[in-house]
């Protein structure tokens, strides 16, 4: 009697599970293998334009002292324990992340305006901070590859004088701890945009690429940030980068913050037209990704609103094996009002995107 009755709980233990996976409870393991890609602006606090938009180097100070502000008054750590969260839940194999910055200060200033970069004491590493909370998660990812694009260097205004902040733009692939990844490679697009009223000073822009393996099948991964302020140096990028990966041969996988407004932007048109495929899906809804106010304080999500509202930060394959037979799941992240950090704020001014890619080994 004892073995029959422990049949009997055994087998209505499999119906109470069989059901509770049919009604959602419980999610069914996958008939085929997955690569999940995520890419993320994770915003660096305040609009980087404003210490760009100047009509001469006299405004730079000012301009440099708001930024700062506003900067750090957007928590970046906070934030990135919000994002950490999110990669939590929605468990990316690869993660391409954009405006990873790094902070640096030097005090006294040793000049009166922009200067050749040479601060060297740190005030905030955002890579450091994002792996710390992904580490707090609980999660295990490495860093596969890093481009170091922007580095400018200007003079705030203290109450002790005039101190120099340095600000180092990257582009990161993450990758989770169990995938293997190789031939790690980062270039600066020869095209980039000058601020003429500060002597033609370069702010240059560039794309990282590593080779990673997800089930069996290597592919190489590339993530890049596009020019935001001139249409024509981005369309200028867009060309430098669709030419580097023109002869590869492996499947590729391509994301970023490409800043042109998806499925219009001249850059878009250019990328697909080269072979590229949007994996945003139809039924996904807009998939808006920019942009929330500057402050990161808006109530209300405002995504999709004002000029450059729209979805420009993109995730694209070309040659990738995907089930034809099988739904290939993408969505925003970031956007929903649980997303945000204990203090009210949103994890970046852009979302985030994921695709679940049901993939061929």
């Amino acid at each position: 009697m004892p073995k029959l009755k422990a049949l009997a709980i055994s087998l209505a233990s499999i119906v109470v599970l069989l059901a509770m996976t049919a009604c959602g409870g419980l999610t069914p393991a996958r008939p085929w293998p997955q690569l999940t890609v995520m890419t993320y602006n994770v915003y660096v606090g305040a609009p980087p334009h404003e210490l760009l938009n100047v009509m001469s180097p006299d405004e730079v100070p000012l301009k440099v002292a708001e930024f700062y502000r506003n900067y750090r008054a957007s928590d970046f750590p906070g934030r990135a324990a919000a994002i950490a969260k999110i990669i939590k839940r929605t468990a990316p194999d690869i993660i391409g992340l954009q405006e990873i910055s790094l902070v640096r200060k030097q005090d006294p200033s040793d000049a009166q305006t922009v200067r050749e970069p040479n601060a060297t004491d740190v005030e905030q590493n955002f890579r450091e901070v994002f792996m710390m909370k992904l580490k707090d998660e609980g999660l295990d990812y490495k860093v596969a590859g890093q481009v170091s694009t922007f580095d400018l260097e200007m003079p705030m205004p203290t109450a002790e004088g005039l101190v120099d902040i340095r600000l180092t733009d990257h582009d990161v692939i993450l990758v989770r701890g169990d995938i293997a990844f190789s031939a790690a490679t980062d270039a600066k697009y020869k095209d980039s945009y000058s601020v003429k009223s500060l002597g033609e000073l370069k702010v240059p822009r560039g794309y990282v690429a590593v080779d990673a393996t997800v089930g069996g099948v290597k592919y190489r991964v590339v993530n890049t940030h596009l020019e935001f302020f001139d249409q024509n140096v981005r369309d200028g990028q867009t060309q430098e980068l669709i030419a580097s990966l023109k002869d590869q041969k492996l499947p590729v996988i391509l994301m970023g913050d490409f800043n042109t407004k998806a499925p219009d932007g001249a850059a878009y048109k250019a990328i697909t037209a080269a072979g590229f495929t949007d994996m945003w899906q139809a039924g996904s809804g807009p998939g808006y990704t920019c942009c929330q106010a500057d402050n990161l304080r808006n109530a209300m999500s405002e995504l999709g609103t004002g000029d450059d509202g729209g979805r420009i930060d993109l995730i694209f394959t070309k040659g990738v094996s995907l089930r034809r037979s099988a739904t290939i799941t993408t969505y925003t992240v970031g956007d929903k009002a649980g997303d945000k950090t204990a203090n009210g704020l949103w994890p970046s001014d852009h979302a985030g995107v994921v695709a679940h890619l049901p993939i061929v080994q």
